[in-house]
């Protein structure tokens, strides 16, 4: 499963705005998964379109009050506050399914939060999270050819992330908090040019041509 970042028109367009459904992590719940935890819920429309899938256990955690308030109507609760502060207070394995759309970037210490989520996070559920990656080649184009590292409104570079990271990165951070991986979705886009290029090399360059990692992890046993 591969996608582009590019709409039909060929223009680029945001995957990480709060204000529509992340329909591609939506895809990635397995089945039969009951309690879901949506990290950074916004305004709610993950959590309307799962309701409309037939999931009826969701919660959700918003730091904004106000985009709480509008995605309460769709979660079982919605928990109000910075995820970095210990706000949960559910048992131990209480969600089969844990989502982390554009969120653990943002974050001061993802890794804090990871460890602290395996808890809640039952013995077969599942992590899913949507991760920029840093390593897109033309983030490394600006830096390296231009001397450039310019935040953005949008993107890799979002001046709202703390935190960048690549694949071998994510990795480490999974390991480190008692995960592993169970799959990886690299989400591609790039010039025709870095695409003949990395076919040249049998894709061994594909790595710079992804800007975002979607992975289900999974607890190590």
């Amino acid at each position: 499963m591969e996608e582009s970042e590019r709409g039909k028109d060929g223009r680029e367009i945001d995957i990480s705005r709060p204000a529509f459904p992340r329909v591609d992590l939506i895809e990635l719940i397995p089945k039969g998964t009951r309690r879901i935890l949506d990290v950074g819920c916004g305004v709610g429309k993950t959590g309307e379109m799962l309701v409309e899938k037939g999931f009826e256990e969701i919660f959700g955690v918003e730091i904004d009050s106000k985009a709480a308030e509008q995605a309460k109507p769709f979660y079982k609760e919605v928990i109000v506050g910075d995820v970095e502060e210990d706000i949960l207070s559910f048992n131990k394995g209480f969600f089969d399914c844990i989502l982390y759309g554009d969120v653990l970037e943002h974050l001061v210490n993802p890794w804090r939060v990871l460890t602290n989520h395996k808890e809640i996070l039952s013995d077969n559920g599942v992590i899913i999270c949507s991760i920029p990656n840093i390593r897109f080649y033309r983030v490394l184009k600006s830096l390296f050819f231009k001397g450039r590292w310019d935040y953005t409104p949008l993107g890799i570079l979002d001046r709202t992330h703390l935190r960048f990271f690549t694949l071998k990165t994510i990795e480490d951070m999974f390991r480190e908090t008692g995960f592993e991986m169970r799959k990886v979705i690299k989400m591609k886009s790039g010039s025709k040019a870095m695409k003949l290029i990395n076919r040249l090399v049998l894709d061994s360059l594909v790595d710079l041509l992804v800007v975002q990692y979607r992975i289900i992890g999974i607890k190590k046993k």
